[in-house]
């Protein structure tokens, strides 16, 4: 996915309607980003204050009336990560209105409650920060994350292997075990939106960081197949 993602900003374009719903899986090893309806040059300089999109997935400062920019997709791959690491769609169980509009320009993230390794949390952090600056370039994050695949001997190989070797007698652990279900139980509340749709919201705060917008972290193991696979 980020390598897509690089692809596009390497040709000087913006998606503008990033999100999960846009990505489609070949395999456990690759996917295709979609849906270019919206994606224009950089160069090309909008004049309409519109936002459309899936709310969970658009930056605060787009939300706020700003300009879209590649910076702005990169936060749309921070809230994607955070998917990844759950399994859940980003405020599943909230409406996406004006509340969750603001709270996100006030610097809330979604939860990660799952034991994942400090350095993905990091990247994701990075990604979802408030201030552009702090984000990092589609191309940096394509060469992070292929760098963490190969690098058996990295922090990110060490960290994986701490959780892999948690102690498999927490009543988390066993209870995982016990189902052996990959599945997600959970309800999305009725009006949690995951299409793309046209969004109008007044007089928002301007996008600040939360002291510590994530995490606060229990240990879990709905990840641990999945972060199993990085270090395969």
């Amino acid at each position: 996915i980020a390598k897509g993602l690089a692809a596009i900003h390497k040709a000087n374009l913006v998606h503008k309607d990033f999100h999960s719903g846009n990505i489609v899986n070949e395999d456990m090893y690759n996917s295709y980003i979609t849906d270019f309806g919206l994606c224009r040059p950089m160069s090309q300089d909008s004049s309409s204050k519109e936002i459309f999109g899936v709310l969970p997935y658009i930056a605060p400062e787009v939300l706020f009336g700003e300009k879209y920019t590649m910076k702005s997709d990169i936060y749309s791959f921070g809230i994607i990560m955070s998917e990844v690491f759950t399994g859940y769609p980003p405020y599943h169980d909230i409406p996406h209105d004006f509340s969750l509009a603001t709270q996100i320009c006030l610097g809330h993230r979604p939860e990660i409650r799952c034991e994942v390794p400090q350095t993905l949390l990091d990247l994701m952090n990075k990604c979802l920060d408030a201030e552009l600056q702090n984000r990092p370039t589609a191309e940096a994050l394509e060469d992070m994350l292929e760098q963490f695949g190969y690098d058996f001997n990295g922090e990110l190989y060490k960290q994986v292997e701490e959780i892999k070797n948690l102690d498999k007698n927490s009543s988390i652990y066993n209870q995982a075990n016990q189902t052996k279900s990959t599945r997600f139980n959970y309800q999305t509340h009725k009006q949690a939106i995951y299409t793309s749709r046209f969004l109008n919201f007044q007089k928002l705060p301007k996008p600040v960081n939360a002291g510590e917008h994530i995490i606060s972290q229990t240990v879990g193991f709905n990840l641990y197949f999945s972060v199993q696979r990085l270090c395969e």
